[in-house]
């Protein structure tokens, strides 16, 4: 099993910048390494669901989706309106 370790800190260090520990303590290596993998399966669903190819290009795309629902959430609770949102945004990108 070794070898299949090697191969998922590979990915995690390619895919997500993760070179180097936060925290040295077990906790915080353990948190980071649950966070990482939550990140890796999600961005595996998005990518599945999408039908892209490769992961560079789905990363970008999925991080910029979940900002966009983020902020859309965030406006919902704050009573605003995310369509306007959106009138704004395409506003500015013409």
């Amino acid at each position: 099993r070794r070898w299949d370790i090697e191969v998922f800190f590979k990915f995690i260090k390619q895919l997500f910048n993760f070179s180097h520990l936060v925290n040295r303590s077990e906790n915080g290596i353990k948190v980071v390494l649950y966070v990482t993998m939550i990140a890796a399966i999600l961005l595996s669903a998005y990518k599945k669901e999408t039908k892209q190819p490769g992961y560079k290009i789905p990363r970008l795309k999925f991080a910029a989706d979940l900002e966009a629902e983020i902020i859309k959430y965030l406006i919902i609770k704050c009573g605003g309106d995310p369509e306007k949102m959106n009138a704004i945004l395409l506003c500015n990108s013409s």
